[in-house]
């Protein structure tokens, strides 16, 4: 009597094998969207969205602070929130005629300006006031000291840094303008 097998009975059976591939496929996808979700979180929660982006997460300097005069920039402060208070950082990209920088205000009167990207992948540097250094946006693995000198990671080349003078309110960079 096993050896036949009702209509009904390969029915069942077949419907049951349907519906375990079909929660199979569907768990799949559950699982596989988590896992994307998850990822995604961890990279942008350990500062690694400029691993996708590129870039990191300094305000671009306020439009309008910025004049050229030659091969320099001059930065009024009146017109930069982002570099009145010591710690303070702002970098400038897109523009055309200056080349992509980071400042960071290290004291009151004094002022570190470097090339904002990390020579390994190109990802933009972050101004670390605490630590007295740059790293990199991308895992932070890449790390610069106030001079552009490479301290630690996969980046092989220093950064560039550029020269600056602060009086009367104004930062003046030199040889930064294209």
């Amino acid at each position: 009597m096993g050896r036949y097998v009702s209509i009904n009975s390969r029915k069942e059976r077949d419907m049951r094998k349907q519906e375990d591939a079909a929660f199979n496929r569907r768990e799949f996808l559950i699982q596989g969207s988590i896992a994307v979700a998850g990822a995604s979180f961890c990279l942008c929660g350990l500062g690694g969205c400029a691993t996708i982006t590129g870039s990191g997460a300094t305000s671009k300097l306020t439009a309008g602070a910025l004049a050229r005069t030659g091969g320099d920039i001059v930065i009024d402060l009146a017109k930069a929130p982002e570099l009145a208070a010591v710690g303070g950082a702002a970098k400038i990209v897109d523009r055309k005629d200056v080349k992509p920088i980071i400042i960071g205000r290290v004291a009151e009167t004094s002022f570190v300006v470097v090339s904002i990207h990390c020579p390994h992948r190109g990802v933009e540097v972050e101004y670390q006031h605490e630590r007295k250094h740059f790293v990199c946006a991308s895992i932070g693995s890449s790390a610069f000291g106030l001079d552009g000198a490479r301290l630690r990671g996969p980046a092989k080349k220093p950064i560039q840094s550029f020269e600056n003078t602060f009086a009367d309110g104004k930062l003046t960079i030199r040889g930064v303008a294209v």
